[in-house]
């Protein structure tokens, strides 16, 4: 019996040196099987077929809209051009021979330190699929900054919003609305952490938040500090947030237990910026 290992979130994420991986051709198909020597169509499916090979990458409905790679990653391309942030760099992963996609956008040039040698730096986390393991989806959050290569970071994200598209055409002026707010507000993010690392953990409220995780994930928090010592609430939260980027077995378990976490941390220790 084989054992899925922890992912690691830290992993880099890097593009492909010959450009964009994603930018393959895809199309609908019809399926069809073979009964007494003749093909017949299967009614209410089609196939997502990659054009450049042919190859098969999933059967959906026929109620399906097909949402491309490239025109969710040239949404975000576009929105980024616009904005005069400096340098990004960004990196694209594949799997399931193209099935599933994940990028990553880093914003280097508006990192901003919490405290002593730990920055964090503003990112734009996108996904995508044909085989519907998942709906497009836009995260935009923080992660520790340690490089600007596609390293995803370190040990934490800061939600700043989720945007999952279920069909049709991608929202564009929306999704430049939420970027443009969410850099817009980093700053004040930066503070919110500033102000974490000078308040005391309370332990009981600690405690709250990891009875609203599952239980595993919960135990491995804990585990990582030791109650009698005294910890700040930025203690709290980077363990908590370590045990996501390192500790859990895929992907989209790792960002939907950050999620659970920042939304956690903020409700049960709000700050109030002047």
């Amino acid at each position: 019996m084989s054992h899925r290992q922890p992912v690691s979130l830290t992993r880099p994420i890097t593009a492909s040196p010959n450009g964009n991986p994603a930018a393959f051709p895809v199309s609908l198909e019809p399926v069809f099987y073979r009964r007494n020597g003749a093909h017949v169509r299967v009614p209410d499916r089609r196939a997502v077929v990659r054009q450049d090979t042919g190859q098969p990458l999933a059967v959906v409905s026929d109620r399906y809209t097909l949402v491309p790679h490239s025109r969710i990653l040239d949404v975000v391309e576009d929105v980024v051009d616009r904005l005069d942030v400096g340098t990004v760099p960004r990196g694209i992963h594949l799997d399931r021979k193209g099935a599933r996609m994940r990028a990553l956008f880093k914003f280097p040039s508006l990192s901003r330190p919490v405290q002593a040698g730990d920055s964090i730096c503003p990112c734009i986390r996108i996904q995508n699929t044909y085989d519907g393991s998942s709906r497009i989806g836009v995260h935009i959050g923080a992660f520790r900054f340690v490089c600007t290569n596609l390293a995803v970071g370190g040990d934490g994200a800061f939600a700043g919003g989720f945007m999952a598209v279920h069909k049709g055409d991608v929202p564009i002026e929306e999704i430049a609305g939420q970027f443009a707010a969410y850099l817009g507000s980093f700053d004040r993010i930066v503070e919110v952490y500033g102000v974490w690392t000078e308040s005391r953990l309370d332990w009981s409220l600690f405690l709250e938040i990891l009875g609203t995780l599952p239980k595993r994930a919960a135990q491995g928090i804990r585990g990582n500090l030791i109650p009698s010592q005294r910890h700040t609430v930025f203690d709290g939260y980077n363990a908590a947030t370590r045990y996501a980027t390192h500790g859990m077995r895929s992907v989209q378990s790792a960002f939907t237990l950050l999620e659970r976490i920042n939304r956690a941390f903020q409700d049960r220790f709000p700050v109030s910026l002047s």
